[in-house]
């Protein structure tokens, strides 16, 4: 799977496990989701256990790397443990009948220098999917669907500051911008304490549900106040430290 954070691909991983599971391919359909950091050890034998480990309990099921890529470290690394996960994953590949699908996820361009390492291991992954960005409507859907989800609502004024902060966020993108995630964490951890906070602090004795579940206009302009002075401190200018001498 190729295609940048938060675009769907962990999703889809696991629909291919229960419907593969329900045509017959896998006998149980689960998912088992892991990265580098989990496969690879600190010492000599623990990569290989980690590795059979992780192997045997996706065994009927979908097995899930995400950031694939970080498992090559590059020819001048022969030290590097990932290539014995990168070995162990052909072993299982090449059995007639595993009762497992490998999927690999990460960035294009460094999945794509990852399947030249080995030719066998190129040869193993045929097929290759990408997942393209999301656009700033289907996240502006993406945040309607996660806010209905919670029974909250959007004034029409909040909907149309959300939209310019969306399609703000979209403009300046960079490869690590998080997609759907972004807008989930978005809504979540920002959009929905500030409105608690505003509600809180002046909250009448007859107040009702909808005021309690209602996203206004002024919170998502104080969130978005709030994720552009982050964004300026982050970039703000290094100021030298030392003496002068004139």
């Amino acid at each position: 799977f190729y295609g940048s954070p938060g675009t769907g691909k962990t999703t889809v991983a696991r629909l291919i496990g229960d419907i593969y599971k329900k045509i017959g391919i896998l006998s149980k359909g689960h998912t088992v989701e892991t990265n580098r950091a989990q496969l690879v050890g600190e010492y000599i034998g623990s990569t290989e256990k980690n590795v059979k480990e992780v192997i045997e309990q996706a065994r009927g099921g979908v097995l899930f790397i995400d950031e694939a890529y970080a498992l090559y470290g590059g020819e001048d690394n022969p030290r590097d443990f990932g290539k014995e996960v990168l070995n162990a994953l052909l072993t299982v590949l090449s059995e007639p009948n595993p009762d497992m699908i490998i999927i690999l996820a990460g960035y294009e361009d460094k999945m794509n220098t990852l399947l030249k390492f080995n030719s066998g291991l190129e040869g193993r992954f045929p097929l290759r999917i990408h997942f393209d960005d999301y656009t700033a409507d289907e996240l502006m859907t993406i945040a309607h669907n996660f806010i209905a989800d919670g029974d909250f609502a959007l004034t029409d004024a909040a909907a149309v500051r959300l939209r310019q902060l969306i399609e703000k966020a979209v403009s300046c993108k960079d490869e690590h911008f998080e997609n759907g995630r972004w807008v989930h964490n978005l809504i979540e951890h920002k959009v929905l304490p500030q409105m608690a906070t505003r509600v809180m602090a002046s909250l009448p004795a007859d107040a009702d549900k909808s005021l309690l579940s209602t996203i206004e206009d002024c919170d998502i302009s104080a969130v978005e106040a709030a994720m552009d002075a982050e964004l300026t401190a982050k970039v703000k200018p290094l100021r030298r430290l030392g003496f002068a001498y004139s």
